[in-house]
């Protein structure tokens, strides 16, 4: 008996390493074109920095909608949405390469980000379950460091590649084919949703199992509040590959080859504290770890709105990818902790939905701020995570609470 559990926790663990394998090579594929999106946007398509505020806004509104859902996983299983998922997903890279308006644009991103929102949940899942408990951040940052490892090399590569064709619109190209390789190689994955568990999906089941995932747990409501606010703040300069991008080149000064470089730069930076991270969030809990990201992404937000040329604009944005990454692992961990097997993958999505639907408007908001002044994202940003810090301050205080009640209780 002991032999069989033996095989059957490897053959699970084996999951860990081909979402992580296939989440590197996803990812490169990806960010072959997410680095220059924006220049593509703006160049290419036409879209104003308005417009692409907007591109932003209907695509993470869709990330919301899209975590809602992800609580199919709970009912039809993790493999079935992992795989349908990454096959769309590499039909709607090639849509947006294809796009003739911003339009278009806008609603191929949108679709993107809809399914991505759904079956990232799932992989979420599916790797805590495969692993024991006690290691569930050391898996969850494996999967992480391989997802973004892909990324670092993708930005210089994409760099070559538009170079060589003159354009970023065979870079879609490249990218929904490679995607559509790792859609045939997730299809060995062993399904870990218990036989029990699972069910006929309907809008009432999702639902129903929305209202028990929040109910069960008072903890997750408190990280889903912390992912949305956090979320908003940072989101005011539409991420790393939005208004960071324009200004780089706009106000900061760097070239085309010197954004492929500092992409470069950024992505490792994320991917070398990722796997830390992981371990870090095992043995002191993810609400230290915020306490420490936060303000270091606060920090380096604000400090790149005064950055000008490589060197100094690729050191602030380290320390940007090291709060980042610090912050994703903790939040992940968090709610992987928090929801139990029946409920993970759409608690993981409800995470996405927080984190990506709070995003939406800031995107919006920080594109129109951005066309009258470049740098104020960037200070209204830093300033606004401040409010992440105090509502992370009362759940704690919260927390200590309930626990010091249940020791008198008993």
């Amino acid at each position: 008996m002991r032999l069989l559990a033996g095989v059957g926790q490897l053959r699970l663990g084996m999951n860990v390493l081909v979402l992580s394998l296939t989440s590197f090579a996803t990812s490169f594929s990806m960010g072959l074109w997410l680095w220059y999106f924006s220049l593509y946007a703006v160049e290419e398509v036409g879209a104003s920095s308005v417009e692409l505020g907007l591109i932003f806004l209907v695509s993470t509104l869709c990330f919301f909608f899209g975590g809602f859902l992800g609580f199919l996983a709970d009912s039809v299983g993790r493999k079935n949405v992992i795989v349908v998922g990454t096959s769309l997903y590499s039909l709607l890279t090639l849509a947006m390469g294809l796009s003739k308006s911003w339009i278009t644009l806008a609603l191929s991103l949108a679709g993107i980000r809809l399914i991505h929102s759904c079956y990232f949940g799932s992989m979420l899942a599916m790797t805590a379950e495969s692993v024991d408990p006690s290691r569930r951040g050391m898996a969850l940052s494996m999967l992480n460091l391989l997802s973004f490892a892909g990324l670092v090399p993708a930005p210089y590569v994409g760099s070559w590649l538009h170079a060589f064709y003159g354009s970023y619109q065979q870079l879609f190209a490249v990218s929904a084919m490679l995607t559509s390789l790792m859609a045939v190689s997730r299809l060995i994955l062993r399904e870990t949703l218990p036989l029990e568990s699972r069910g006929k999906p309907s809008l009432k089941s999702i639902k129903l199992k929305m209202l028990d995932a929040l109910s069960s747990s008072r903890g997750l409501k408190g990280v889903l509040v912390l992912s949305g606010l956090y979320s908003f703040s940072s989101s005011l300069t539409m991420g790393i590959y939005g208004l960071w991008i324009l200004y780089a080149t706009e106000v900061a000064g760097l070239s085309t080859e010197e954004l492929g470089l500092w992409g470069a730069i950024y992505q490792a930076a994320f991917m070398l504290t990722v796997l830390p991270a992981g371990r870090l969030a095992d043995k002191v809990g993810f609400k230290k770890m915020l306490f420490i990201g936060i303000p270091v992404e606060a920090l380096s937000c604000l400090a790149f709105a005064y950055a000008r040329g490589l060197p100094l604009v690729a050191s602030v944005s380290i320390f940007d990818a090291v709060g980042s990454a610090m912050n994703i692992i903790a939040l992940e961990v968090a709610v992987a902790h928090l929801s139990d097997s029946a409920h993970r993958a759409g608690a993981l999505s409800l995470y996405s939905a927080a984190y990506y639907g709070s995003s939406a408007p800031a995107s919006y908001v920080g594109g129109h701020i951005y066309s009258y002044s470049k740098s104020m994202p960037f200070i209204l940003s830093a300033s606004l995570q401040t409010l992440s810090i105090a509502t992370l301050v009362v759940l704690s205080r919260e927390s200590r609470l309930r626990l010091q009640a249940l020791e008198k209780a008993k």
